[in-house]
């Protein structure tokens, strides 16, 4: 009983679980788990190194001698759909590597274009004998790609300028991204991602076993004329609701009230009742019990009347939301046992009439 009473509250906690480690996932994998290479940081790229064999790595290299652009990005900037103009996003820099004796090429941001442009002055003026290159340069970190596409073209075009044989394939850095991504966006999806999983595998860690057992514990305590094999036996031919249980003698399930076995002797109306959620709507069973107080299930339209169907066969449970029974409600909780509990039982209205309840039960829930 307990068992099946913890799965039926555990599955969708667990199919959440897998759901939410799934987009988690995912969301690593959108930026092809670069995370852990932003976190590790670039390698230097150093004289001895091959390009060849640090394709794809996320690297640092200090740009000496820029000779200038051959590609500007650019992005367009709407309102309400309507174009705005365009703006600069990135710049591409054919750069001369001293090391090496060859050229690659070197993405850069927008605001390093002042820093960029000095030092391809100062490289052009010292082939001229006007004064003596860099030092120092600008250092770019990025990942180290093979140029490909209407990029390549471009700067093979704009080398083709400068040297009679241009080679057909050309390295190029990508400044502040790592495989294609920005290294904000990065951080970002990757910070989003760790959160998703972790509640996923909290909803996967947690535990609702305890909950129940120790809530039919207290139950059977609180309840010692009755005994757990005729629990037990009452949830064999109950009828299965979604995560709720309607038996003969009584109602298993977790209902909002925390309580796992209601007796159905305390229950006096089920009814069906929506929420809104956001733009969502959430159906569910609303019980009112004896002593006025009030739980609920998130249970669908369909199988509430199926619920209801079953607690008519009782013969002292009221069900249905017929506003008439609110306001019997709201007049009195003794009016409201005379609808059906006082006959069902053989009793007669109480000389006293109980206060009415001061909220609407579903605002209790």
């Amino acid at each position: 009983m307990v068992k099946k009473m913890t799965w039926a509250v555990r599955t969708p906690q667990i199919c959440l679980g897998f759901v939410l480690l799934v987009i988690g996932y995912v969301m690593f994998a959108m930026t092809n788990f670069s995370v852990f290479d932003a976190i590790k940081g670039p390698v230097e790229l150093t004289a001895e190194m091959s390009l060849q064999e640090m394709e794809g790595q996320y690297v640092s290299y200090e740009v000496k001698y820029p000779l200038g652009t051959y590609m500007e990005e650019t992005v367009t900037k709407k309102v309400n759909g309507v174009s705005t103009g365009t703006s600069r996003s990135r710049l591409g820099y054919i750069v001369y590597d001293e090391n090496r004796e060859d050229f690659l090429a070197v993405e850069c941001a927008v605001k390093q274009e002042d820093e960029m442009e000095d030092l391809a002055d100062q490289f052009w003026a010292a082939l001229d004998g006007q004064g003596d290159v860099a030092e120092t340069g600008i250092v770019i970190k990025g990942s180290l790609e093979l140029l490909m596409g209407e990029d390549l073209r471009y700067y093979k075009k704009n080398l083709g300028s400068v040297l009679d044989e241009v080679p057909e394939s050309a390295y190029v850095i990508t400044g502040g991204k790592i495989k294609g991504d920005k290294i904000g966006e990065i951080y970002g999806f990757s910070a989003l991602g760790v959160v998703i999983a972790v509640l996923g595998i909290a909803l996967l860690a947690k535990s609702s076993s305890k909950e129940i057992s120790r809530s039919v514990a207290a139950y059977l305590a609180a309840n010692p004329q009755f005994k757990a094999e005729e629990l037990e036996q009452d949830f064999a031919g109950a009828v299965k609701l979604g995560s709720i249980w309607v038996g003969k003698r009584w109602t298993f399930g977790m209902l909002s009230d925390k309580i796992a076995v209601h007796n159905n002797d305390s229950i006096i109306w089920v009814y069906p009742y929506s929420e809104r959620s956001g733009k969502n709507t959430i159906s569910k069973m609303g019980v009112v019990f004896l002593d006025g107080s009030f739980a609920s299930a998130i249970l669908s339209g369909g199988r509430t009347k199926k619920a209801m169907a079953e607690y008519d066969r009782l013969g002292h449970i009221v069900t249905g939301n017929d506003m008439s029974y609110r306001n019997t409600l709201a007049g009195g909780l003794s009016e409201f046992l005379a609808l059906k509990y006082y006959p069902a039982k053989g009793m007669s209205a109480a000389a006293t009439q109980e206060p009415a309840p001061e909220t609407d039960p579903e605002q209790e829930a």
